[in-house]
């Protein structure tokens, strides 16, 4: 075996560790909630949500609002985890994700949070994290769909 091959050989084994990393990396991130709204387009009107985690009692809320020159909007987004129960998990947000759509489901604009496993403690102080993002140009006062995706586990 020549050097070269022997280099072929070790790039192909790192990739294909990598490769096998991100995908057991794919499924540690549990999607907890999926979210889709539809939002108008008028200048100042805002859309609200609100969807329990999956897996437990904690609740996410936000607010979509469109900025002024209608060519983007503010995601605003709320975390909070009240229970009584004796024993409860710590709420673990791995990321969040929005994107805006225009009608036909195309993606228009996309955003990431990683918000680095901080976690979501029961009957404590809720998360706050926001996000602009550019919308769809709307023919005729459509709007567009607003998705908001959330990864992550109660451990």
């Amino acid at each position: 075996m020549n050097r070269s091959d022997r280099l072929l050989a070790i790039i192909t084994i790192v990739f294909l560790a990598f490769s096998s990393w991100s995908v057991f990396a794919e499924e540690e991130l549990p999607l907890q909630v999926d979210a889709r709204l539809r939002v108008e387009r008028n200048h100042g009107l805002r859309r609200f949500f609100e969807r329990q985690i999956a897996g437990g009692a904690a609740i996410v809320s936000g607010r979509m609002h469109n900025l002024p020159g209608s060519e983007t909007a503010l995601v605003t987004l709320r975390f909070d985890y009240r229970t009584n129960a004796d024993i409860a998990l710590d709420e673990l947000i791995s990321q969040i994700v929005i994107s805006t759509e225009n009608q036909d489901g195309s993606e228009f604009s996309i955003a990431s949070i990683d918000p680095n496993a901080i976690p979501l403690n029961p009957n404590r102080a809720p998360l706050y994290y926001s996000v602009t993002l550019y919308t769809p140009p709307i023919t005729r006062g459509e709007g567009y769909i607003a998705r908001i995706k959330v990864y992550g586990n109660y451990e």
